[in-house]
């Protein structure tokens, strides 16, 4: 029942949640609806207090400003939707002679849990909230905030964060845990302070955002060349890292340029995958194309077709075609680049061919197109996404 509940929420009107949000919010969701039905098995009452993880969830939402009423709006969802298996299991259950009785039971007890889970939940919002108004850490967020925005004195806005703004080449970074949300903002803001003095910035500012995502930017009096930093052995973070640009409409680009290059490293991340540094200016064509992931998923499944499958030996054709189509259709260069002989190259374009039902010749940019995307989409045939 918890897994059918938590797989029916999509979170559509909670904003803001960054990139690891929905991870998070789930595993609140799954807690909430755990412990209702614990509490419900022992003694019919209301637990005490919120399960950690929904007490994280606010935690983070608070840090977000996002608002309490759609928090709140998800848990009606939730009680709604445990309501109706409640319902559904008694009217398969209970003898036709019980089942008024069985169904005004369950409709009480379930009010009273909503009510009591609604009272500890803004009780536990507001708390959290007046802790956070009253942080630097809160003064810091709001000020970049409205700076990203174009809002307020650039001048007022570098002194109170003690980074220059105007005059400077800013580098952006947005970082995530690159698998689960287990470590702390803390941790995030150690790997963006060693990212930026691994990249000489001659100043930095690491804004941490909640303990899933964090901003950072580092500032260069010269043009810093292009490089690509080492992350700090062990971190298990991922990074989006923007293109140096110059200046306080360079800082808000370079924040941009980050976000943007963080979403393409999380879409291309299974959850088994090696932390990483994403630069934009590598991934600059996926992150145009990935704009709107469902039109994304939907032009690579209509420009493959089977060759779109999920199965292994369907992988190994998609990336020797690229290859072939990067060495301009030379099936000579694509065998050394893919480290196999000549013909086994031209054997798997042509197997590609038969399942594309066309030349890979044909329509080379869409094709070229699906390819790379079909990267960061591996599970296209299985989950439709």
């Amino acid at each position: 029942m918890a897994a059918d509940i938590v797989q029916g929420n999509a979170f559509p009107d909670l904003t803001r949640v960054g990139l690891k949000g929905p991870q998070v919010l789930r595993s609140a969701i799954e807690a909430i609806v755990i412990s209702t039905l614990l509490a419900i098995e022992a003694d019919g009452h209301p637990p005490a207090q919120l399960p950690p993880e929904a007490e994280a969830q606010i935690v983070d939402l608070v840090h977000r400003r996002v608002p309490l009423d759609p928090l709140l709006t998800h848990q009606r969802r939730i009680h709604s939707q445990l309501a109706d298996h409640f319902m559904g299991g008694c009217r398969s259950l209970v003898p036709l002679p019980d089942l008024a009785a069985s169904l005004e039971h369950v409709s009480h007890v379930l009010f009273e849990f909503a009510d009591t889970f609604a009272t500890m939940t803004a009780e536990s919002y507001a708390a959290e909230n007046e802790r956070f108004l009253r942080s630097t850490a809160a003064a810091r967020y709001e000020t970049v905030l409205a700076l990203l925005a174009g809002e307020g004195s650039v001048d007022a806005m570098s002194r109170q964060l003690a980074y220059p703004l105007a005059n400077a080449y800013h580098i952006g970074l947005v970082l995530h845990p690159a698998t689960s949300p287990s470590h702390t903002g803390d941790h995030l803001h150690q790997v963006a302070r060693s990212l930026l003095r691994g990249l000489g910035a001659d100043a930095h500012l690491v804004v941490p955002v909640d303990r899933t995502e964090a901003w950072a930017w580092g500032a260069f009096r010269a043009r810093p060349p292009r490089e690509k930093p080492l992350l700090p052995a062990g971190s298990d973070v991922m990074v989006g890292m923007a293109s140096p640009h110059r200046g306080v409409q360079g800082f808000r680009r370079a924040h941009e340029e980050a976000l943007d290059a963080a979403r393409v490293g999380a879409l291309g991340m299974p959850s088994t995958a090696d932390a990483s540094v994403v630069r934009y200016d590598e991934v600059r064509l996926l992150s145009v194309l990935i704009a709107d992931p469902d039109k994304a998923a939907r032009f690579v499944r209509d420009e493959l077709g089977a060759l779109g499958s999920s199965a292994g030996s369907t992988r190994v054709l998609r990336r020797t075609v690229r290859a072939y189509l990067d060495c301009h259709g030379s099936p000579q260069e694509a065998a050394r680049e893919l480290q196999v002989a000549k013909n086994t190259v031209i054997y798997r374009v042509k197997r590609a061919e038969e399942l594309l039902g066309r030349s890979v010749r044909d329509s080379q940019l869409e094709l070229h197109a699906a390819l790379r995307l079909a990267e960061l989409f591996p599970d296209l045939d299985d989950t439709g996404h």
